[in-house]
């Protein structure tokens, strides 16, 4: 039987990552000398003038929107639709899978935002771009909670969703060639799980 989709990424979680910068810096706040005996400003500006500055909105992805759907979509979605006959067996594969469903949810708000695709202004212009790409961060969202619940029934559903957004979306946006060539494989089939 094909592994499918098990790298980790490291490991490392954006949550565990943001974590661990903001431990450090908050140790090394502690490790300051004293107001009198400081030469120099503070290597962070403290967290309450981080707090009062409003977040910068993501104007532009820095990669195309097709990168975005080869590269997290496809890999999200994949074992999400795979669950359905092929389902997780142990807590690994769960946590495997949630992650993947995560990674879906973030990918539909990401399609809403251009990247550097010659296409991409263009169709988030769209309004039903943005449709399409609202329905796969609502169907990630669907996905988490079934995952979390560890609902297969649900995760079947969320599967034949996805492939009608997917599908969908390519109709009207994208028919030929769905990965643009990038990455040089398309989504697995039950075929593929045969011993």
């Amino acid at each position: 039987m094909k592994k499918l989709n098990s790298e980790i990424y490291g490991g490392v979680t954006r949550q565990v990552l943001a974590g661990t910068i903001a431990g450090l810096l908050v140790g090394l706040s502690g490790c300051a000398e004293a107001p009198d005996q400081a030469a120099e400003a503070p290597l962070a500006p403290p967290a309450e003038a981080v707090a009062a500055q409003p977040a910068q909105a993501v104007t532009r992805l820095p990669v195309s929107l097709n990168t975005v759907m080869v590269a997290m979509v496809n890999q999200a979605a994949d074992p999400l639709w795979v669950a359905a006959w092929h389902n997780p067996q142990t807590d690994a594969d769960w946590r495997e899978l949630q992650r993947r469903a995560v990674q879906l949810e973030l990918s539909g708000t990401l399609l809403a935002v251009p990247g550097t695709g010659p296409l991409d202004e263009q169709w988030t212009a769209e309004p039903e771009w943005q449709n399409w790409a609202n329905a796969l961060r609502d169907v990630g969202a669907s996905a988490v909670a079934a995952v979390a619940a560890r609902d297969l029934d649900t995760i079947a559903m969320v599967g034949g969703q996805i492939v009608d957004i997917c599908e969908g979306c390519h109709r009207d946006f994208k028919l030929a060639l769905p990965t643009g060539g990038q990455f040089g494989e398309l989504s697995p089939t039950s075929d593929d799980f045969e011993e």
